[in-house]
């Protein structure tokens, strides 16, 4: 692989990082799931191009986990069955950090409780930090740093700045 190809995958990676650490200043759970969608396929195409095919399989889960969640309101979206999918993505025991990553966002996209989902997204970005590492998705794993501050920054600004100003003062 030449140099400017891997630079060019690595810059293809960063475009769906940004987008998703961004996302969640929103505070639309529509929105944020909408934004999924489409890093999801953008992530796909990175990954497909460095040759880390669990993760191409995950971010295909990942997409069709974003529609489920969109639409979480009818009954078909609550089959069980939908676990299995992530079967399909094994690969090693380094394959184990996608997955849980991918379990934290699941919850994070299907509840309605917004401190919930940020938090869910704050305990995601660890494990695709390492698993990023590991497949030398290195723009991936600069991004997830910026997304674990971006994720803290949401939980400061939604959930933790307006407790504070409801404590009693002493």
């Amino acid at each position: 692989m030449s140099a400017v190809s891997f630079l060019a995958i690595q810059a293809l990676g960063l475009v769906p990082s940004i987008v998703c650490f961004t996302s969640l200043q929103s505070g639309s759970r529509l929105r944020i799931l909408r934004l999924q969608m489409v890093c999801s396929v953008l992530w796909a195409c990175h990954y497909g191009l460095l040759g880390a095919y669990t993760a191409v399989l995950t971010n295909g889960v990942g997409l069709f986990r974003a529609v489920l969640c969109y639409h979480n309101d009818k009954p078909w979206t609550k089959s069980r069955g939908w676990v299995a999918l992530l079967l399909l993505t094994w690969d090693g025991l380094y394959c184990l950090l996608p997955c849980l990553s991918m379990a934290c966002t699941t919850l994070a996209l299907w509840t309605h409780n917004m401190p919930r989902t940020r938090l869910l997204f704050l305990l995601n970005s660890p494990p695709l930090l390492a698993y990023n590492l590991i497949t030398g998705a290195y723009s991936c794993a600069l991004v997830e740093v910026c997304a674990l501050i971006s994720f803290a920054v949401a939980i400061y600004r939604f959930d933790l700045r307006g407790k504070k100003a409801r404590l009693p003062q002493r």
